[in-house]
């Protein structure tokens, strides 16, 4: 019997269509229309036709226009990198903020012509990144503290700007900012991916030519900011239109929770043994503070998953437990930092470290104080979602204050 027939015999056995799709995919896909062709204007069909051709037109290939702006956005994001080189700028640290802010203004552009440039969402987009290139342009370099700090927490500002101008303030902005955050762990990704394909690819390019004796320093000095430049813009995209790494993020975090929280506990017990280290050297306090991300990061993609599978009890118990001794972590951090300032007074690196903690605090305990409810049965994973959701825009007030304002109150 025919892949049609079969899908003819089991139209009002929906469990018997999907085992047919799951043995048959192709088949099914090409035979699913005709089989339904007395009637197509069933929610049956109309449910299938929704789930087979949604995504196949999600990863529609770009126009000739839209890999012309593509092209266009990419190229100028790199020639503005290299203004400062070509130019002989002595004083080439003013310009150091340009590393960030302009490949991901070329990203916001290009997401804003996929979506047709929607006029308030990229007027707003565009004088805040303006406004900032202004702030960073003035801000003077021989701060070196203060204009180095700023230049850290940039990229993760105009991020909280990207992430505004795809989610907005109109309802269901809290799903979107849920889709926002998955769509960031999974740019990351493609953003390695093209990173590293790139990479292998320049030093194929400049071994090629060494051999042949011509001169090739300019394809690390040129093409490699170039490319640079454009893997942003081109992992939003790809991220958008193909996501290859859907699952890969959700998976990753899942596989390293359990060992993250290890090393937790493990951390935990070495920092007892040697409470003083904390107080007293940097690094170790650096260190600490990149644990903190670690775990902030793989326990929002562990309990935001793909949006097809929640996480199950093992899963919660490992986060929850992980977030739990997570928080008393950050609170001995909190500690110590107030410590240092106290010991050795107030500068603009202990308040940027003390402000991350307690932004990252906050978000640990609500995440927290969801995964506790969810655990006893009287909240939900969505509960979960919508405290992340709530609490995103303390991350832009933060960063924002990091690199506007806090370098004009300590200016050294």
């Amino acid at each position: 019997m025919s892949i049609e027939l079969k899908i003819r015999a089991a139209l009002s056995e929906p469990e018997e269509l999907e085992q047919l799709y799951r043995n048959n995919p192709k088949s099914f896909i090409k035979a699913y229309r005709n089989a339904f062709d007395s009637d197509q204007n069933s929610i049956l069909f109309r449910a299938w036709q929704a789930r087979l051709e949604f995504t196949a037109a999600k990863t529609e290939s770009l126009s000739t226009r839209d890999i012309m702006v593509m092209l266009l956005l990419c190229f100028c994001s790199g020639t503005i990198l290299k203004i400062p080189d070509w130019t002989h700028t002595h004083n080439i640290e003013r310009f150091a903020w340009m590393i960030s802010l302009i490949p991901l203004t070329a990203m916001f552009l290009f997401t804003m012509h996929m979506r047709g440039w929607p006029r308030k969402i990229t007027g707003y987009g565009i004088c805040c990144n303006v406004i900032t290139a202004a702030v960073m342009q003035i801000t003077p370099v021989e701060w070196e503290d203060v204009y180095t700090l700023a230049n850290f927490n940039l990229p993760l500002f105009i991020w909280c700007l990207y992430g505004f101008s795809r989610t907005g303030l109109a309802d269901g902005y809290k799903h979107k900012r849920i889709e926002f955050l998955r769509f960031s762990g999974e740019m990351v990704i493609h953003s390695g991916l093209l990173f590293l394909g790139g990479g292998i690819l320049l030093l194929l390019t400049y071994g090629l030519f060494d051999l042949l004796n011509i001169r090739n320093d300019w394809i690390i000095e040129d093409l490699a900011v170039y490319g640079l430049a454009s893997i942003p813009l081109v992992a939003a995209w790809a991220t958008d239109t193909y996501s290859a790494a859907r699952k890969m993020v959700p998976l990753l975090a899942r596989i390293f929770s359990p060992l993250l929280l290890v090393l937790i506990l493990c951390y935990m017990g070495a920092m007892a043994w040697n409470m003083p280290e904390l107080f007293k050297d940097r690094s170790t306090l650096l260190t600490y503070n990149i644990l903190l991300l670690c775990v902030l990061c793989c326990a929002i993609f562990t309990m935001t998953g793909n949006g097809e599978r929640t996480p199950g009890k093992m899963e919660t118990k490992i986060i929850s437990t992980m977030i739990a001794a997570t928080v008393l972590l950050d609170l001995i951090g909190i500690w110590a930092i107030s410590w240092r300032i106290c010991e050795y007074g107030i500068t603009a690196n202990r308040i940027s470290v003390l402000g991350s903690n307690i932004v990252v605090f906050g978000n640990l305990v609500f995440m927290g104080m969801g995964c506790i409810r969810h655990h006893f049965g009287s909240g939900s994973q969505d509960d979960i979602e919508d405290s992340l959701a709530a609490y995103l825009p303390a991350y832009a007030v933060w960063t924002g204050f990091s690199v506007i304002i806090l370098p004009w109150i300590f200016r050294y």
